[in-house]
């Protein structure tokens, strides 16, 4: 392995690289992801690039996977529609009244423009997703300032990591999802529903990134505990951020 491989340009090129292949590259690659995490980004950094998916393309195949999945079953977490991003989310409350006061400037109504956004959003949301991998990339930077890896593995880690939670995304988190939210409309808290799933999902991201932040940062337990927790916590204000940012785009191109 020489340094011109550990560029972002050389990544980059990963992603021009087939989707599929006969090998089985694929299934081991999405195996090693979810069964021992940052061991791809690990392998990265060796140099061990024939025998996984590259960090780009793995990306695209989770993304893909992760829309299927949520048109299918009707789990909205990133592609939220427009009453949810008027009334659901935490900017909400500043959200509305701009969103209200532009339709009126356009001479419609929120019925009447609700399902032309909807129809778009999904479509915006899958588009961007990649918008996330910096965010998550600069979060790993930031909570390993010492670890002296170049900014590629910061790059590799946030697209393993996105594509990790993109799955989670689609298969465990509606399985939990669905009944904690049906469970607390029965008791009349519906309005905490999205609190528990978050913290769910903080859980579940933090026992995976402990594992991750490990296998490609090292460090004590307390430290890899403590940074797996902070970046899990953070991730939500992600989300959030990539959500307002979908909500704008679909808003002014819909």
């Amino acid at each position: 392995m020489t340094p011109s491989d550990l560029t972002l340009r050389a990544l980059l090129g990963q992603a021009l690289e087939s989707i599929t292949d006969a090998d089985g590259r694929v299934f081991r690659t999405f195996a090693t992801l979810c069964r021992r995490p940052g061991e791809l980004t690990a392998a990265y950094l060796r140099g061990e690039r024939k025998r996984y998916v590259a960090p780009v393309q793995l990306f695209l195949l989770a993304n893909v996977l992760f829309f299927f999945v949520q048109a299918a079953i009707g789990f909205q977490s990133l592609s939220n529609n427009f009453d949810s991003h008027l009334k659901d989310q935490r900017y909400s409350n500043w959200v509305r009244p701009f969103a209200e006061r532009v339709l009126a400037e356009r001479g419609t109504t929120r019925a009447d423009y609700a399902p032309v956004f909807d129809s778009a959003v999904a479509v915006n949301a899958k588009a961007l997703a990649f918008m996330m991998v910096p965010m998550f990339a600069l979060l790993a930077l930031v909570l390993s300032p010492l670890s002296r890896r170049p900014l590629v593995a910061h790059v590799v880690f946030g697209l393993h990591f996105e594509a990790f939670l993109l799955l989670s995304f689609a298969v465990p988190l509606p399985l939990i999802g669905f009944p904690v939210l049906a469970a607390m409309e029965l008791a009349g808290k519906s309005e905490y529903g999205d609190a528990v799933v978050a913290w769910l999902l903080i859980g579940l991201c933090t026992v995976y990134l402990y594992f991750a932040f490990g296998r490609v940062y090292g460090g004590a337990v307390w430290a890899r505990l403590a940074k797996a927790a902070l970046f899990a916590v953070l991730m939500i204000g992600v989300i959030r951020v990539y959500r307002l940012i979908v909500f704008f785009v679909t808003f002014y191109t819909a």
